[in-house]
């Protein structure tokens, strides 16, 4: 470019001396010029073609290539300025490279624990995985799980793993107060401390020599919690120093709320088991109860059940008798037969029975070796001599009272869950629903026993009675009928004639006789049914013949026509198949009733025949002194009458009645009563046309 300004300079110079060589100088000054002008722009595309090269390598992905450096001019600067964005790009593509890589160990890592925490609702196989994993995953030397115990008073170990032989043994339990890491479960705070040489605070935190001589350099603590409700602590520790960086311990926080889950899940399920053996055991025992009444069966299958089901070694039952004032044992299990016969008595004053039976209390003691109030109550300590380290007494009881105790032992300490006192007081409530039912069998077999003995005395003299009835009866007809056949025939003048007062004598005589022969009659039947000594006798009669001898009973007795006898008898009934001689009496007994209870006025004797029913129906209606309601079931019952026939010229002993309903009951008869007070009484009843008996 100064080269051909300098050409153009010098022919302007010369154009003043000679136009042509003015020109010449000219054309050359321009060629020279274009000559320097394209290879200066091929200087300059060179190297930009270049830069475009590189930018299309790096943005094909190639993050390692980079533009050649050839000047220092601003398109050497434009290369260096690309060069530095590419070691930009690299590095960044490196680092996120890396970050992706560790965040997809980290997804593995917690997919690994969660993996572990669905497989199985096995608790401690569960955190015997994860705690593996978490050490080999974050290269502890060892980790451990503490869970609260029932309580919530004591953190238990549940799982540990130790990456390095040389760890140590672990602790098993601490106190909820122990200031590292029951503080942890307390608070719910995360403590990471990388040098426990180096932090003061973990030296006033730590109380105990396992505290203070951890053996271990790194302590990392977090809270295994859910749902806001802390369920323990897990431990992390390391033989080194180290740090956890922000997304380790965000892991760490991720894999304790997996392991919370796996410890709730665990524990659900285990309150399922436990609920469902406990339901089986009382479903056992509950069918027992209600199955046999044999108390000593159903008191052995529960001693059974709560040693096996609860891991008792030992128990066994008293029953309570408070005649004598002691227990009196009725099963065991896990006693030997010389020590059950040593305990088979206790007294009331001197065991932890009696304070049960008086306080209406369970007592619950963990360690009875060392159990102050254990050995005031039990003076006679063979519980004690015989190895165990844990027992429990509770009541057994009804509704009203305490009927004895329930007892269990252990020979190693252990703590009673409240499940378990939930399962044992279930199980006495329905060792006292057994007791009380033997208890009540008894009685109840004692007082049927006592009443068979009674029924049969009863019986005994009923038929001692019916018999000397029968026998009174026979002897008292025979000399009554004497009386009313003669004085028959004196009053008709057989002996001779007689006066009127005479004949009004005869007449009163033989009425009262048949009157009073009716009633042993009627006293005899009534023994008889009682002695089951009455049957059916069977024929085919015919309405007529029946109504005959009823006409002639209601001749005799209305002699003075005091009533007016209606007889309605349907035509064509056909003859009835039935006990011919009891439905005499049983017509005779409703007749003679209407007669007797109707001062004035009518009798009616009613027969009709239901086809439909295949049935006769009878009805005597009457104008007497009716019936009140109240007494129209009464009047049935032997030796019943109403309050009239004990007050007015009714007489009679009320047998007729009662004598009706058991015949008609023999022949399957069915009978009805209508009756108002003043305004006379109908009784109806009917019978098969052919009686069939039962075979």
């Amino acid at each position: 470019m100064a080269l051909a300004l300098f050409v153009a300079a010098l022919a302007s110079s010369l154009y003043s001396h000679s136009p042509l060589h003015s020109w010449v100088l000219v054309a050359l000054g321009a060629a020279i010029a274009g000559i320097v002008l394209v290879w200066g722009s091929g200087k300059i595309a060179q190297p930009i073609e270049e830069l475009r090269e590189a930018v299309a390598i790096i943005a094909q992905g190639n993050l390692a290539h980079r533009a050649p450096l050839k000047s220092r001019d601003e398109i050497g600067r434009l290369a260096s300025e690309l060069n530095k964005m590419a070691d930009i790009l690299q590095n960044a593509y490196s680092s996120l490279e890396e970050k992706v890589e560790q965040r997809t160990a980290q997804i593995s890592a917690l997919y690994e624990v969660t993996t572990a925490v669905n497989r199985s609702l096995d608790l401690e196989r569960v955190l015997g995985e994860v705690v593996e994993r978490i050490t080999r995953i974050f290269q502890f030397d060892s980790t451990r799980v503490y869970l609260f115990d029932s309580e919530r008073q004591n953190l238990m170990l549940r799982a540990f793993f130790d990456g390095r032989a040389e760890v140590g043994q672990a602790v098993e339990q601490f106190s909820h107060d122990d200031r590292v890491v029951g503080h942890v479960a307390k608070t719910g705070e995360t403590i990471v401390i990388g040098d426990l040489d180096s932090e003061p605070r973990y030296r006033e935190m730590s109380r105990s020599n396992a505290s203070l001589n951890p053996g271990f350099h790194f302590l990392a603590m977090q809270p295994i919690k859910i749902h806001g409700k802390i369920l323990g602590t897990l431990v992390l520790s390391g033989k080194e120093p180290r740090t956890l960086a922000d997304d380790e311990l965000r892991l760490i926080t991720s894999m304790c709320e997996h392991i919370a889950v796996a410890v709730e899940k665990g524990s659900l399920f285990d309150q399922v088991v436990n609920r469902s053996r406990h339901l089986e055991v009382l479903n056992t025992i509950g069918a027992a109860v209600g199955q046999s009444l044999d108390l000593g069966e159903v008191l052995d299958q529960a001693v059974d059940r709560i040693a096996r089901t609860a891991s008792f070694d030992a128990a066994w039952i008293y029953q309570h008798d408070a005649r004598e004032g002691s227990l009196q044992m009725k099963a065991f299990y896990g006693l030997s037969d010389d020590m059950a016969l040593t305990m088979a008595t206790r007294s009331l004053d001197v065991d932890l029975g009696g304070q049960v039976v008086e306080t209406g209390e369970r007592l619950v003691f963990e360690d009875i070796q060392n159990d102050s109030f254990y050995r005031m109550l039990a003076q006679r300590t063979e519980i004690i001599t015989l190895g165990f380290a844990s027992a429990a007494a509770f009541p057994v009881r009804t509704k009203e009272k305490i009927i004895g105790t329930l007892h269990v032992a252990s020979r190693l300490k252990r703590h009673f869950s409240k499940e378990d006192l939930q399962l044992i007081e279930s199980i006495a409530q329905q060792i006292g629903v057994a007791m009380e039912n033997a208890l009540l069998f008894a009685e109840i077999t004692e007082k049927t026993n006592d009443l068979a003995r009674m029924n049969r005395e009863l019986r005994d003299a009923t038929r001692a009675k019916s018999e000397f009835i029968a026998a009174m009866s026979h002897e008292l007809r025979t000399p009554l009928n004497i009386v009313i056949g003669s004085s028959d025939l004196l009053r008709d003048g057989f002996f001779g004639p007689l006066g009127p007062s005479q004949v009004n004598a005869m007449e009163k005589i033989s009425r009262n006789g048949r009157v009073l022969l009716k009633i042993i009659n009627d006293v005899l039947t009534i023994s008889r049914f009682d002695a089951n000594r009455i049957g059916v006798d069977i024929s085919t009669v015919e309405i007529d013949d029946i109504l005959e001898h009823a006409r002639a009973m209601v001749d005799q007795i209305n002699r003075d026509r005091r009533l007016d006898v209606r007889w309605l008898v349907d035509a064509g009934i056909p003859p009835l198949v039935t006990d011919a001689l009891k439905l005499e009496e049983i017509l005779q007994n409703l007749i003679g009733n209407a007669f007797k209870f109707t001062p004035k006025g009518y009798v009616e004797v009613r027969v009709s025949h239901r086809p439909d029913q295949d049935r006769i129906e009878f009805s005597v209606a009457d104008s007497g002194i009716g019936i009140p309601a109240e007494d129209r079931e009464r009047i049935f019952d032997p030796f019943e009458q109403l309050k009239e026939a004990h007050t007015g010229p009714f007489n009679g002993v009320g047998l007729g009645l009662n004598i009706v309903r058991r015949y008609l009951d023999l022949m399957k008869g069915e009978m009805t009563v209508q009756s108002e007070p003043g305004l006379g009484s109908t009784f109806t009843f009917s019978l098969p046309r052919s009686l069939e008996l039962d075979s």
